[in-house]
């Protein structure tokens, strides 16, 4: 585990997004992270992402390696 990433437990549906939002903490740097699910199953899709919580997290970190935070300081995943 990456110890400059610190992962905030706040998962989220954003609506304006269509995507399940949560945050992390990257060398003080707030950024936001987002899936982008089913409107007719956000819900679902809320719940389900935040039982694979992990798994999530690792594809941020691997994201947060490649460099594609974009320049609003979001990963799309």
């Amino acid at each position: 585990m990456n110890q400059q990433i610190i992962f905030n437990n706040d998962f989220d549906y954003c609506p304006q997004k269509q995507a399940v939002r949560f945050t992390c903490l990257v060398s003080g740097l707030k950024v936001s992270c987002y899936i982008k699910v089913d409107t007719d199953h956000s819900a679902a899709a809320l719940q389900q992402i935040k039982q694979d919580a992990f798994i999530w997290e690792d594809r941020v970190e691997l994201a947060i390696d490649a460099d594609e935070i974009n320049s609003d300081g979001e990963i799309w995943l």
